[in-house]
């Protein structure tokens, strides 16, 4: 099998030649030949001719002249290209998202060519882009003469650096000067007016930065803006600081995206000076540095962090192997976790085994390793798809193979008469964790069939499924589990995190960018993915020290963990968090903070607690705080909204403690665009959907909660949540992702315990468990245990005031609320049979659980449910940057494994402090 030398794919990539789907021609080629194709850009190769100049040629030496389909394929699809090369579209290629609608683009030669491939509502760049170019051929049109005609088109559509006025008018044309052109006098076609959106921070008044703002981004010069902008901001000053601002001849551009952010955030963990160096340069803006990264940093047992970290920016730790047919053994593993699961790693490890049993030299270990002809072939099998699959130890999600499995390997399948100057030890240094207790993956399940191991029940093809796995959304889309759609995911558009990156964000998410400082401080960017798949209205944060904590006397490393008391605390850029438990009786349940039992709730930042003692547990202050729960309040009494608008209730819980008032409602125009409101589906009281919160309040009918209708739940009530709020049924809990706690209105609070048992006793009848004897959690200060996989975390809140001070509009720092973190966490998961729930606990950490969906599910629903939170615990603790580059998540310092064996149901009952009944039934009856 031939494969592309390494430094000309370096060399593909410098010239910007490589492209994410090959061209249909490629597939009729083999070997070294079909290798270089599908690196070829047909955008690339379109646009510029010395580059499909240079492929020919690479193509004539690496593919015979006998493969004539290949080649008349190849003649044919350069023969459009060239005769259409000189379509004033053609540099709009690169915009399409679909990769069938790039290709088409790259050959076509008007735009009514692309109709059969394009889907002009899934390519709304591509179309303005071409709209743009249509306007401005239209405008040439309009010059009489037909060289000046010539060299409008030209100057637009192929800009210098100088002004394009100044070169039309240098080259004779000065008398036919078209309006497209006086537009852009002395401006570079390059200056973008969004680049001069800093200069609106310079308004004097409110409405004059919003009139700014809006001008700079609807207009295509910079000109155009003045006029329009005199009627809110006033005569144009030009010592006035925002004309001042405008005026200037070269605008402050913003720093360029990263080449890689999920991987720069890697670099943090790199323990060595150059290694870290190295890290920041090869994904900041130099890939080039990558090759010095790999081999002088990685390949080292020190930077075993940095490593793993880079690893899941490319290929994540997921659940499940199936429909393989080479490395049959690692199939209905549902539960176990692989970086590389699919058709392509399966074929990937039969080539390899082949090669191995051929006598061909064993890669990756920097000698010329054979396997020796003694070795089982059912051996050499297993680590070759080990090796392709890459299956991950689950708490650190590490894919190396352990110690002792390597060295039995080495010792009994290596042909060592071929080899000189090492060992099995020397070998195995290269491939496993130098301690032998460290995390790794064992061969040795592997050799076996699952189905004989009897670890968990046999999967079946409807117990779980992983819609997303099969990568369902066209390019640029996220996949996201959603077991209410009738497939169960749903595409969200999103932005990639640089150009060398796989990874996304969703619109309207906010993403923290490392960025270059003084060694002692943790500085990042925050970016928003706009409605235009790219990263904009960046800010600067505050850098922040990273060197240590101060304990009383004693000096704490960052990102260290250590104890106080009973309680894990953990140190990040000077901040500490800790656990809030009773340290008297550990064991026992207890009330945090040593509060007393009483049962007074109060609300505060949108969550409710049990009583005021514990809202200062969380840190809240008595004047951030309001008697009775949160769902007891009515937000909209104070008719908050202006005229002309209709109040409605919005309930959210903020994160920032500096976020005052944490709004819990909504203005929505009583004049509203039904078909303008695009934020998606509600459900009314008589459980009937609407297309948008807009079209409910025109139909009369009252707001039962947000989302579409949801299945499955039931519509009866009043419910009690483990948030403390009452709920008009569980649906309605369901839609504001919490879990129900038990019928009727809340009455009491349940002590926090490890032990997942009911807390209430007989003031509260608790619904039976999923299934008995599951895995499962009281939450902290609910009444009722529930069969789920459940975590703890926590995070950092003065990471979240560092970030809110920055947000530029009341609507992004919603994006710092507790429904906002659940959302992102919900992207991270992959089984459609569980839904991820959460609240705030009663010390202020976030408590999250991973239910299964079905009211009755099997044994191996609720296995796959808890792996997947072990899954998130390990993301969230090793901060993977499938967590640390997405607002709110960034924020998220540790999490902890909550769940438990449940007891059985005869054991449920519970004997009850008389004190604590007592208590709990008079609080019933004063609230």
């Amino acid at each position: 099998m031939g494969r592309v030398p390494t430094v000309l794919v370096a060399v593909l990539a410098v010239m910007g030649l490589t492209g994410s789907e090959e061209m249909s021609c490629c597939s009729r080629a083999a070997g070294s030949c079909r290798s270089f194709c599908s690196k070829l850009s047909l955008v690339k190769l379109g646009e510029d001719p010395y580059a499909r100049d240079n492929a020919t040629r690479t193509l004539a030496e690496l593919c015979s002249t006998e493969l004539v389909e290949f080649w008349d394929c190849v003649n044919a699809t350069f023969s459009d290209v060239e005769r259409n090369e000189n379509w004033s579209g053609r540099p709009c290629c690169r915009k399409a998202r679909n990769p069938l609608c790039q290709a088409a683009c790259a050959t076509a030669g008007a735009r009514h060519e692309l109709r059969r491939s394009c889907r002009w509502s899934d390519e709304p760049e591509l179309a303005d882009c071409l709209d743009q170019r249509e306007d401005a051929d239209e405008c040439c049109s309009s010059v009489a003469n037909s060289t000046c005609r010539s060299i409008c088109r030209e100057v637009i559509h192929k800009p210098a650096k100088q002004s394009v006025l100044k070169v039309y008018s240098s080259r004779g044309c000065f008398h036919q000067v078209p309006k497209c052109l006086k537009g852009s006098a002395e401006v570079k076609p390059s200056e973008d007016p969004k680049l001069y959106t800093h200069c609106c921070e310079q308004a004097a008044s409110a409405d004059c930065q919003e009139s700014c703002r809006r001008l700079l981004h609807a207009s295509s010069s910079i000109l155009d803006v003045f006029g329009d902008l005199e009627a809110s901001c006033g005569a144009i000053k030009p010592h006035a600081p925002l004309w001042s601002c405008l005026f200037k001849s070269s605008p402050s551009r913003p720093q360029r995206v990263p080449a890689n952010i999920g991987k720069l955030t890697c670099c943090e963990k790199a323990q060595r000076a150059k290694c870290k160096e190295l890290c920041t340069k090869a994904f900041q803006t130099d890939w080039s540095a990558w090759q010095q990264l790999d081999g002088q940093c990685l390949a080292s047992p020190l930077e075993n962090d940095l490593r793993r970290c880079l690893e899941d920016t490319e290929d994540s730790c997921e659940m499940g192997c199936s429909g393989l047919s080479f490395c049959s053994k690692f199939n209905d593993r549902p539960t176990t976790l692989f970086r590389t699961c699919n058709a392509a790693a399966d074929e990937s490890a039969k080539w390899e085994a082949d090669h191995w049993l051929r006598g061909g030299i064993i890669a990756g270990l920097g000698v010329p390793v054979r396997a020796a002809p003694s070795c089982p072939a059912d051996v050499l099998r297993a680590a070759a798809c080990l090796l392709q699959l890459r299956p991950c130890e689950p708490r650190v999600h590490e894919t190396r193979l352990c110690r002792e499995d390597c060295m039995e390997l080495m010792t009994s399948c290596v042909d060592w008469s071929a080899v000189k100057g090492h060992n099995a030890a020397t070998l195995c240094a290269k491939l496993s964790p130098a301690k032998a207790d460290a995390p790794c993956v064992s061969l040795k399940p592997f050799l076996e069939d699952p189905r004989e191991q009897n670890e968990l029940p046999v999967a079946l093809e409807e117990d779980i499924s992983t819609p997303c796995r099969s990568s369902p959304c066209s390019q640029g889309q996220i996949c996201v589990v959603h077991p209410d759609q009738r497939q169960n995911y749903r595409c969200l558009p999103g932005c990639n995190l640089g150009e060398m990156s796989k990874q996304l964000i969703p619109v309207g998410a906010w993403t923290q960018i490392p960025r270059s400082d003084s060694k002692n401080q943790v500085s990042h960017r925050i970016c928003q993915c706009s409605a235009s798949g790219k990263l904009d209205k960046c800010r600067d944060l505050f850098g922040m020290t990273s060197n240590s904590c101060w304990v009383q006397s004693s000096v704490v490393p960052h990102r260290a963990t250590f104890y106080m008391q009973c309680n894990q605390c953990r140190c990040f850029a000077g901040e500490i968090t800790c656990s809030r438990k009773s340290c008297a009786e550990i064991r026992l349940p207890s009330i945090p903070c040593d509060c007393s039992y009483q049962y007074v709730p109060v609300c505060g930042m949108g969550a409710t607690y049990a009583s005021k003692c514990l809202a200062g547990c969380s840190k809240l202050t008595g004047n951030d705080v309001e008697y009775n729960s949160c769902s007891s309040k009515d937000p909209c009494r104070s008719n908050p909204c202006a005229e002309g608008e209709t109040c409605v209730r919005r309930p959210r819980v903020c994160l920032a403690h500096i976020h005052k008032p944490c709004e819990q409602f909504e203005c929505v125009p009583k004049k509203c665009d039904r078909r303008a409101d695009l934020k998606g589906p509600v459900c009314d009281t008589g459980n009937r959907q609407h297309a948008s919160l807009c079209s409910l309040l025109r139909a009369g009918a009252t707001l039962a909660y947000r989302g579409a209708c949801l299945r499955g739940c039931s519509l009866r009530g009043p419910v009690c949540a483990i948030n403390g709020n009452t709920y008009s049924s569980e649906c309605a809990a369901w839609a504001e992702r919490t879990i129900v706690d038990y019928s009727g209105q809340c009455v009491a609070f349940g002590l926090v315990s490890e032990v997942p048992k009911p807390r209430c006793g007989d003031a509260v009848v608790c619904p039976p468990p999923a299934r008995p004897n599951c895995l499962g959690v009281t939450p902290p200060g609910a009444c009722c245990p529930v069969c789920a996989g459940a975590a703890r975390l926590q995070f950092s809140k003065k990471q979240l005031e560092r970030i809110y001070s920055k947000l530029p509009e009341d609507s992004d720092k919603h994006s710092l609320t507790l429904e906002a973190m659940l959302s992102g966490l919900s992207r991270q998961l992959q089984v459609a049979e569980c839904v991820l729930r959460g609240s705030m606990t009663p010390e202020g950490d976030i408590f999250i659980a991973n239910q299964a969906v079905s009211r009755r599910p099997s044994d191996l629903q609720l296995s796959a449910c808890v792996a997947e939170i072990e899954k998130l615990v390990s993301r969230i603790s090793e901060r993977s940057p499938r967590i640390v580059v997405e607002v709110p998540m960034s924020s998220l310092l540790h999490a902890d494994i909550l769940h438990a064996r449940l007891l059985n149901s005869l054991a449920m009952k519970v004997e009850t402090n008389a004190f604590i009944l007592t208590t709990v039934i008079v609080a019933s009856f004063i609230s």
